[in-house]
């Protein structure tokens, strides 16, 4: 072979092997594509917010995926637009970049505050409020103007203050502390508001103080301040948090003395993961729960006081007989930590801690936490403007976990999480609507492991068969390596409007292992809509009601319950079916308005009322500790049992207690547990036993 045909053979085969590599190429490219594709949230018809309406001067800004997408409506006689950037609301704005479209696409930074500015010659005018993705939400770093924060902080508290003006207010409200010292801020924690630090530890962020306000019902009456927490903070000042279901306080350091109530009534509330350098005073709280807390010592004594894993001077004394009513566990069996979102060098993760079991005291106490980091671009992030039931199932199908900033989110069809270790986790109070098409409910987990849900108020709708549902009917996989955990979560039928609400069983728990760690599931009481059934006024109008049977429904086996409060439910508040399950802390309050006695009746209509507490006869082994039944009924009705549980060896009941408020027309509940212990009635203010079964010797 000569040397040039030599040469024309090897070039057609590099030519060849060359087509072929980028083939090859092409081909790798394709499926980089493919992948990427597939793991995006993209949506049937685009992104969730095409073809969206923005009216003159809005702005809107999305994160999907690791793009974020900033949008707004033209002004007539713009020459351009500037788009400015700041990591927090009132920080220093700085320019990003000058366009002519009216959109923009941001790569990094992807949680800061952007502010669009339209250029009309020399002028300049901004398009509305900055935005960000985390709506409804106040990002705050030590360097801001602290004036405009604590502006912005009073005026909407003074929105969410009161009852009358906040307890069933459409606002949301979230406000997250960079690491660093605010020591001149005030927190006012309102109704529907969460504040955060978003250090790793708490003490990478101190606060000057914060409170919750004593003007909610007159005479100081803290009995409806509800819904509001706050988590992994230092609070420099003595605190007083004078609340009622569904609060929190999580991952907190007291540097002085912690206030549970002021001169008025207070009534449950939820203390966990904490420090208190002073004393926590008691006051007037009728129950109250404590969990994996290290404080000086605690002042008082009420009905039902619960302690778990907690470590300072605690009164302890013969339950019920000489006046104590603590209830003390020396460690937490089981445990996973709520979620929480840290910001550390500009970077937004949220970390997922580990499981522990026996524990005392707080988590964060050694310098190295059990769990791990996950990056925010990770999740999908909702918006309560854009998504709906699909994209949010869209994006769960993709395996993608959601993080739901303040607001309100309308579902006309169920949540579906059917990945193992999905979170959803919510900020501000983020709610979950049951619209009135919706028949099946909000949340509905396969009977999956490692799915973390916190922080979410759930509204009923019109009727939905259960709003929650935890694992499939009949399944009994053992999930004790991976367990479902439920934290800071609250279900509400009806209070908000005059509209008629109505669930079957607001939480039901198929899934064996599973972890609630505070929760308040509440029929209304008060407010709009809040009757036992639909009436015709003379008038013509018509007074909704929000019938709904039971609160919670258990299953599963080995499920564990800390602070589980149930209130107002037709039926059975709870009721467990599960073997081996396991409660600490209960409060409950009977139904308010019994048409009669004859529509509240169970065991065939044998029994006076439904138990608030029932564990069934073919359970074989449950335990529980503290567990409070309150009556408060206007209609002159009997309860026969507050709490039904079968009496063998391995179901257990310690420390049980049944209160009257109001009893009016006679109204009474005639036995504790079964047909053991006192009746109350008017008059008779509280029966106690300690044990349950009852040791005869």
């Amino acid at each position: 072979m000569c040397y040039n045909t030599y040469i024309e053979k090897y070039a057609a085969e590099w030519i060849q092997k060359e087509i072929r590599m980028k083939r090859f190429a092409l081909l790798i490219a394709m499926v980089f594509l493919l992948l990427a594709t597939a793991c995006a949230p993209t949506f049937e018809g685009g992104k969730p917010f095409d073809g969206e309406q923005l009216s003159s001067g809005e702005v809107r800004y999305n994160v999907v995926g690791e793009v974020g997408y900033l949008r707004w409506d033209g002004t007539d006689g713009a020459d351009g637009y500037l788009v400015t950037r700041s990591a927090t609301r009132f920080g220093e704005f700085t320019p990003e970049t000058t366009t002519a479209e009216t959109s923009y696409e941001v790569e990094d930074g992807l949680f800061d505050y952007f502010q669009v500015i339209a250029l009309e010659g020399e002028e300049e005018r901004p398009l509305g409020e900055p935005v960000c993705a985390l709506t409804n939400t106040l990002v705050v770093g030590p360097d801001d103007d602290m004036a405009a924060v604590q502006a912005h902080i009073d005026e909407v508290h003074s929105r969410l203050e009161t009852a009358n003006s906040g307890q069933f207010s459409s606002e949301r409200f979230a406000v997250f502390l960079l690491p660093g010292e605010y020591p001149d801020l005030d927190l006012k924690v309102g109704y529907y508001t969460s504040v955060s630090g978003l250090g790793t530890y708490p003490y990478e962020v101190t606060v000057g103080k914060l409170s919750v306000s004593l003007k909610v019902l007159a005479n100081s009456n803290s009995t409806c301040t509800f819904w509001r927490g706050a988590e992994n903070m230092t609070v420099l000042s003595d605190t007083v948090w004078a609340v009622s279901q569904a609060t929190y306080l999580r991952r907190m350091s007291f540097l002085g003395d912690l206030s549970l109530s002021g001169s008025g009534w207070s009534s449950g509330g939820f203390l966990a993961d904490s420090t208190v350098q002073g004393v926590i005073h008691a006051g007037t709280q009728q129950q109250w729960f404590t969990r994996n807390t290290a404080f000086k010592s605690w002042d008082g004594n009420s009905y039902n006081y619960v302690f778990t894993g907690c470590e300072g001077q605690i009164p302890s004394g013969n339950w019920s007989s000489d006046g104590t009513r603590t209830t003390i566990l020396p460690s937490t069996e089981r445990i996973a930590e709520k979620p929480f979102l840290t910001n550390i060098d500009g970077e937004y993760n949220l970390f997922i801690p580990d499981f522990s079991e026996d524990a005392v005291g707080c988590s964060w106490k050694s310098s190295k936490l059990g769990g791990y980091f996950a990056p925010l671009e990770e999740f999908y992030i909702a918006n309560e403007k854009t998504d709906t039931a699909a994209t949010l199932n869209d994006a769960l199908a993709r395996g993608y976990s959601i993080f739901f900033p303040a607001g309100r989110y309308r579902l006309d069809a169920p949540l579906k999480v059917c990945e193992e270790g999905t979170l959803l986790l919510g900020s501000g109070y983020a709610t979950l609507e049951i619209s009135d098409e919706n028949p099946v409910g909000a949340l509905q987990i396969a009977d999956v492991g490692g799915v973390r849900v916190a922080g979410l108020l759930i509204d009923a709708g019109k009727k939905s068969e259960n709003m929650v549902v935890v694992g499939e009917e009949g399944k009994h996989t053992s999930h004790k390596a991976f367990p479902v955990v439920l934290s800071d979560l609250f279900l509400r039928i009806g209070g908000v409007k005059n509209v008629h609400t109505e669930t079957d069983t607001a939480l039901v728990i198929h899934s064996d292992d599973t972890v609630g760690d505070n929760f308040w599931l509440w029929r209304a009481d008060h407010s709009q809509g809040v009757a036992w059934e639909d009436t015709q006024n003379r008038d013509g109008s018509v007074s909704y009601g929000n019938p709904a049977k039971t609160g919670l429904l258990v299953y599963g086996d080995r499920v564990q319950c800390y602070a589980l409060m149930v209130e107002h439910f037709e039926g059975y508040q709870t009721d467990w079916r599960g073997n081996d399950g396991t409660v600490v802390m209960y409060q409950s309050e009977t139904p308010y308005r019994v048409p009669s006695q004859d529509k509240w009746m169970s065991h065939g209509g044998e029994k006076n009322g439904c138990a608030s507490y029932r564990v069934a006869d073919s359970v074989t082994s449950h335990r529980a500790y503290g567990i409070g039944v309150y009556l408060v009924n206007y209609s002159g009705v009997n309860l026969q049992s507050a709490m039904e549980a079968p009496e063998r060896e391995g179901v257990v009941l310690e420390h049980l207690v049944t209160t009257c408020f109001a009893a009016q027309g006679g109204a009474s509940i005639t036995y504790i547990i079964n047909a053991l212990g006192g009746t109350v009635r008017d008059g008779v203010s509280a029966a106690y036993l300690a044990r349950f079964p009852v040791e005869i010797g």
